[in-house]
């Protein structure tokens, strides 16, 4: 079982952290050759995560999950319709917009989650959100 504090410290060990506010992280992975990906993990608890009042009383303790995000491209710059079709090939995750910015998006609970399962989660967001911007753009600009 994992906690946001071990999160916290597992990606301050391996990462620079570019942005840090109370509840989020922003920091860079690599993926191919010079390329590189954003990557923002936000913590979000159970009544947040569009779960309705009424489920969440039916659960006697409050989840808190870490949410991966990604960006691909803005949504104006590209056919939307294929960034969906192409995202639908993953078995986890999918893609939103927000603020315009179309994001491949994750989320683990940390209460099922260890220390050691951070970092899949962290390459597999990463390498689809960037694979979806090198096909849908070309260019490496997130």
């Amino acid at each position: 079982m994992a906690t946001w504090d071990d999160l916290l410290s597992y990606v301050r060990v391996r990462y620079e952290i570019m942005r840090q506010t109370d509840g989020e992280l922003w920091f860079n992975l690599p993926t191919s050759g010079d390329r590189t990906q954003l990557v923002v993990v936000r913590r979000v608890h159970e009544r947040h995560a569009g779960v309705t009042e009424k489920a969440a009383a039916v659960s006697s303790d409050e989840r808190e999950w870490a949410q991966i995000s990604s960006p691909i491209a803005r949504t104006a710059d590209v056919d939307v319709t294929k960034l969906l079709e192409l995202a639908s090939a993953s078995p986890v995750g999918g893609v939103v917009a927000t603020d315009g910015v179309a994001v491949f998006r994750h989320s683990i609970s940390l209460r099922d989650s260890g220390l050691d399962g951070f970092e899949f989660p962290f390459r597999q967001v990463v390498h689809l959100a960037d694979e979806l911007e090198h096909e849908l753009t070309g260019r490496d600009e997130h």
